[in-house]
């Protein structure tokens, strides 16, 4: 009963990650996810290259 409470909390949550495939610019970041694709952010945080993010984590710049 655990191991089902716990797969759909994990399921319901929706964690979907990012990883840092490459810095481009002084605080422009390459992410990429396995289903979401690319994603090109820019930010004044200190992202680790090959470590997930989730976007929401992020302090991203000009975001509208």
């Amino acid at each position: 009963m655990k191991k089902l409470m716990l797969i759909l909390l994990l399921v319901l949550t929706g964690c979907v990650k990012y990883q840092v495939v490459q810095k481009l610019r002084p605080n422009m970041y390459h992410l990429y996810h396995k289903k979401e694709g690319a994603v090109v952010i820019l930010t004044n945080d200190s992202l680790e290259i090959n470590k997930y993010y989730k976007l929401s984590q992020i302090n991203k710049l000009n975001e509208k």
